[in-house]
């Protein structure tokens, strides 16, 4: 037996290397593209495939290629296997002359891709349902709530909402009229003496003038300027119209007083509001009260002390008749001083 291999043993050895290669790269190959796989499946279901979104989606591309060089790499092995044994006794005599340019001809022509801008579709329609809060505690407690059930539900909230809308309205509507009803009673009860008017709703004449411009003063109360000027008129006839208003008022307060009715206060200085004010519209010619003056006597605020000088920021300013205060000199001698200076 030679110490040196034969050639067909040589071939043999050739042959089991490279099958024992590509059995460990296929293997890691497979085992990187389930990860692949599962990878893409995992984004897939967080955000969508890549061609919803306009994308060209290169794995699956890649995926077939890699299929396609297993499978053409089997057949090369089985090729290179048969080869094997029906030329193991034949020698190698080396690879056949192929020119370059039949090569060039059989390779397929790349061509490059042509720059295009992306494009981005968002078009799929999203139809995720967030149940509500009431829902999610029914399905927590364990009783899931029927459609019916659903529909009378928001069919009886929205017949409550409209009735309690229209309930607040009617409300609403109502204190105001009470509102006005109380500011313009006394214009009622001044206008309206005769017994078929009283119980009427609708006011007329001087009654319904009175009350338009009580709602116009109102209205305007905030931004316009009131007029505090009176009516112009002698100061006799003002005069003798205040001195009749307040006898008016005087007997109103005694009959009121007689009776035992107790009568609302007034402000100091202001008259009273009776009827006649209504009726006469009085506060335009004689305003709404006159200034009293303080009686008993004068209030005692304290020492009166007296200062000497003129304080100012600069400090005391002393004049020459307060020196002369201080120190007691005659007025006669501090002039003729002052006259001799």
């Amino acid at each position: 037996m030679s110490s040196t291999w034969s050639s067909h043993e040589q071939h043999q050895m050739q042959i089991t290397r490279p099958k024992q290669d590509i059995a460990g790269s296929n293997n890691m190959d497979d085992e990187y593209m389930k990860q692949l796989e599962a990878q893409r499946l995992a984004f897939e279901a967080q955000f969508g495939t890549l061609e919803s979104m306009g994308f060209e989606d290169k794995t699956k591309n890649a995926h077939s290629d890699d299929d396609d060089d297993n499978v053409s790499q089997s057949e090369s092995e089985d090729e290179k296997e048969s080869e094997s044994a029906s030329g193991s006794d034949t020698s190698f005599y080396g690879f056949d002359e192929i020119e370059e340019s039949d090569l060039e001809e059989d390779l397929p022509e790349k061509k490059q891709p042509v720059r295009q801008p992306r494009v981005v579709k968002f078009q799929e329609e999203q139809n995720e349902y967030k149940p509500s809060k009431k829902e999610q505690r029914l399905i927590r407690s364990g009783k899931a709530p029927t459609v019916r059930a659903l529909e009378t539900a928001g069919q009886n909230a929205a017949a409550d909402s409209d009735s309690d809308s229209d309930q607040e309205r009617d409300n609403l509507r109502n204190d105001i009229e009470l509102q006005r009803f109380l500011k313009e009673s006394h214009l009622i009860s001044a206008f309206q003496t005769d017994k078929d008017t009283i119980h009427d709703s609708e006011l007329h004449g001087k009654a319904r003038a009175r009350t338009l411009e009580t709602r116009l003063q109102s209205l305007s109360q905030i931004n316009a300027v009131q007029h505090k000027n009176l009516e112009s008129m002698p100061m006799n006839i003002r005069k003798g119209m205040i001195k009749k208003h307040t006898g008016r008022i005087t007997k109103y307060e005694q009959e009121a007083r007689d009776a035992g009715t107790v009568l609302s206060r007034v402000s100091r200085g202001e008259f009273r509001r009776i009827e006649s004010t209504y009726k006469n519209d009085i506060e335009r010619r004689i305003g709404r009260g006159k200034l009293k003056k303080r009686s008993g006597a004068i209030r005692d605020f304290g020492l009166k002390v007296q200062s000497v000088g003129h304080s100012t920021r600069n400090g005391l300013k002393l004049s020459a008749a307060d020196i002369a205060k201080i120190k007691g000199a005659s007025e006669t001698t501090w002039l003729a001083r002052a006259d001799k200076n």
